[in-house]
């Protein structure tokens, strides 16, 4: 094991050095040439195709040209990185214009298009039903083909909440809750179903910490981030374990052409203070390919844990995060590596003058190799991820060397093999994925560390039935036109067994901008190695934790189905209906006593519990402004002893308004979290609901206004009205944020033709 580790350490920190190193020597390397220095002739006919809120390229846009007589004569494809071909006949009278999934179409004339050099930037459709999404197996799918529920936060919207933590950001949707971790940490909730049972990736990849603590999503940044979708059900079949509840899915943004660096800089309420600073740049093409890289590094401190209530002055955390990608395509090769890096320090109070530290890195990296051949494309990645978590204490502002816990090892390496193709009307992906998962724990496992080995199969397809048109919107399927879905995954782990997750599902339009979804899904959960081999002694408190060797995954079945419809008046409307059975629940209760006298608490797979309910979810654009509303409602409880899951609420909503007027964007957000029940053990020693959390209703504003080129100030304040109900755990109070944003700081095209600086 200890070998092992240090050779996964070892190779994670190699791949992460050689990623900057490339990105820093890419950078370099790019001509400098002067901003007068007239387009070389291969650029002359270039245009490209981005996207306004970021910058980012429009992959797969599709640009038309109509000449001076009306009819369309020619269209061009975007590549991967926006740059497309114009025709060798457009010419001066015709009308160009382009058009992508989830964007709003865009016609210029020559002339505009000429002045722009053939820029063309696109705006973000808030109402897109066919908004593309890559959580869904990996791949860019048309969020219409998908039978789940996907909600996407896009990057306007990331602007607008000024989170400094992906928690706080989806802790505003309807349907999501986010839930204290303990000691430390926050966790999220999807229609019931959290913590460890709702998957946490970054690109498709596990985020780290999962194998020895709680997963921490108030670790998780935006830094250099693009979006977040959230699948709202289960997604074993593809995949595995922990995607029981749903996925959560952070998806950075993908490298500018040319040349571009970014960076802003936070200040607010609770102590905060962040800054961040990305560079992006490549994309030009050479005999031998294309090279394409960003990189973002980002500090941040509050003084506030999530998950603990502490004086302000006696608490902080402190985060610093390093994201990078490094992009090489060239003929039927595309390669990829991605690589991160995070430190973390944690303090808080733990009663005598003492407070307690958690000190926590992680290191991930993984290099992934795409091959198209004729129909279809074979792909080959490795990932490995070391974490290391450190609890010490102190009476003073820093730890105590050798105080506290022995420090805790997570180590875990994969590998995945797969195939995907097109025959007929289907879009079908196989594959295998090995790995290996290791934890190293002193003083807390039965044999100090544990470790496993798991092999899974999967398969799925996508059916398409019926027709489908190009549009300026996108490609729409034509009324009677479906998609469905099947998959499986099968999965063998040399600790606890082995289990399967299938699935299936269908999404049908029928014309008059109404689509129908429905989908029929298995989940499951692995027992963890805490729960599998804990053995933990707390003197003080006078208890004991023991694993248990003998637990079952604990497995569920998902059925949900809803409509979506959507106007020409710029209106959208949906509805979801679901209900998830889980068995086999594991929970943690008091087994017996030790001759000692300690209180022994096991895990077991004790309960069985159901979750249902259903959202409704409404949205519009006319002119400068949009609003969108959502409202959930929530069954969750256990049905031995009939009783509510512990502090999830009923009901839950959120309201959202944003409004532009020139460089001004305002926006208003507010959101409820209804009052829920706390579950604890009643009189009897039996689990009873013992208290209510209150209700918490907030009011959130922002603004951003652009004062000059590339240069914007961002203002905003969270819960106006200083919402503080009883029972809620954690940081609400009213909090103030300032800060400003520098983007295309200084920024170089693909060509080397033109750099500047922002003014």
């Amino acid at each position: 094991m200890r070998a092992g580790g240090g050779v996964v350490r070892h190779a994670c920190r190699w791949t992460v050095f050689a990623g900057f190193g490339a990105a820093v020597l890419a950078g370099a390397v790019v001509p400098a040439e002067g901003a007068e220095q007239r387009r070389g002739a291969d650029e002359e006919t270039r245009g490209r195709v981005t996207e306004t809120a970021s910058g980012a390229p429009v992959p797969g846009a599709l640009v038309t040209w109509t000449g001076t007589d009306g009819v369309r004569s020619a269209e061009a494809v975007a590549g991967d990185d926006g740059w497309f071909e114009p025709g060798a006949s457009w010419g001066p009278g015709g009308t160009v214009e382009a058009s992508a999934l989830g964007y709003r179409a865009r016609a210029l004339s020559w002339e505009e298009a000429t002045a722009a050099e053939w820029r063309i930037v696109l705006v973000r459709d808030p109402l897109a039903l066919d908004e593309i999404v890559v959580t869904i197996g990996g791949r860019p799918r048309s969020r219409s083909e998908v039978a789940l529920h996907v909600e996407s936060v896009g990057p306007a919207e990331i602007q607008a909440a000024g989170a400094a933590s992906a928690d706080r950001l989806l802790a505003r949707l309807a349907g999501v809750q986010v839930v204290r971790g303990s000691p430390t940490g926050s966790q999220i909730s999807i229609r019931g179903i959290g913590g460890p049972r709702v998957l946490v990736l970054l690109d498709g990849q596990p985020a780290g910490g999962a194998l020895i603590e709680n997963r921490d999503l108030s670790r998780m940044s935006t830094t250099g981030v693009d979006r977040i979708e959230v699948v709202k059900g289960p997604l074993s079949s593809l995949y595995g374990s922990d995607a029981m509840g749903g996925v959560v899915n952070i998806v950075t943004s993908a490298p500018e052409p040319g040349f571009r660096m970014d960076a802003r800089a936070f200040s607010g309420g609770a102590g905060r203070r962040e800054a961040e600073a990305t560079a992006s740049g490549g994309g030009r093409p050479t005999p031998g390919g294309t090279l394409a890289y960003r990189v973002s590094g980002s500090w941040r401190q509050e003084d506030q844990v999530a998950g603990v209530d502490a004086d302000r002055g006696s608490a902080f955390a402190r985060v610093w995060d390093l994201r990078s990608t490094l992009r090489f395509a060239t003929g039927a090769w595309v390669v990829r590596s991605d690589a991160s890096f995070l430190r973390e320090r944690q303090r808080w109070p733990v009663g005598g003058g003492f407070s307690g530290f958690n000190d926590n890195t992680g290191i991930s990296a993984w290099i992934e190799a795409r091959r198209r051949t004729g129909r279809g494309e074979w792909t080959g990645r490795v990932f490995a991820h070391d974490y290391d978590h450190l609890y010490r204490s102190a009476r003073g502002s820093v730890p105590i060397a050798g105080s506290g816990s022995p420090e805790q090892q997570e180590r875990l390496a994969k590998a995945t093999a797969g195939y995907s193709a097109t025959w007929g009307g289907h879009h079908f992906d196989v594959g295998v994925e090995g790995a290996f998962r290791g934890i190293r724990s002193p003083k807390k496992l039965l044999e100090d560390r544990a470790e496993d080995r798991q092999v899974e199969l999967f398969v799925q397809d996508a059916w398409h039935l019926g027709g489908s048109e190009r549009s300026t919107a996108g490609t729409v399927a034509t009324p009677g036109a479906a998609v469905l879905t099947a998959g499986a995954r099968v999965t063998r782990n040399n600790r606890w067994g082995s289990t399967a997750s299938p699935s299936v599902g269908a999404v049908v339009a029928i014309g008059g901008g109404v689509r129908l979804r429905g989908s029929v899904a298995r989940g499951f959960r692995a027992p963890s190695f805490k729960e599998l081999a804990w053995n933990f002694v707390n003197l003080s408190g006078g208890y004991a934790i023991r694993g248990f060797a003998g637990l079952e995954p604990e497995r569920s079945w998902n059925v949900s189905g809803g409509a979506e419809w959507q106007s020409s008046a710029g209106i959208q409307a949906g509805i979801e209906v679901f209900t998830n059975r889980i068995d086999n629940l594991i929970e943690s209760g008091f087994v017996e006593y030790a001759p000692n006298g300690l209180a022994i608490y096991s895990p077991r797979n004790v309960d069985d519990a159901v979750t249902r309910g259903f959202e409704l979810d409404f949205r519009a654009v006319a002119g400068n402004g949009e609003i969108a509303a959502a409202y959930a409602y929530l069954d969750a409880h256990s049905r031995q002893p009939a009783i509510p899951l512990d502090r999830h609420a009923k009901h839950s909503a959120r309201v959202r308004a944003a409004w532009t007027a020139g460089r001004l964007r305002l926006n208003v957000d507010g959101h409820l979290t209804g009052e829920a029940p706390i579950i604890g053990s009643g009189p009897d020693g039996k689990l009873a609901r013992v208290g209510t959390r209150g209700r918490f209703a907030a009011l959130d504003l922002g603004a951003n206004l652009e004062v000059g080129r590339g240069f914007a100030v961002v203002a905003g304040v969270d819960n106006v009205f200083n919402a503080q109900p009883d029972g809620w755990q954690g940081f609400v109070e009213r909090r103030f944020r300032l800060g400003g944003e520098a983007k295309r700081l200084f920024e170089r095209s693909a060509s080397g033709a033109g750099e500047r600086g922002a003014r």
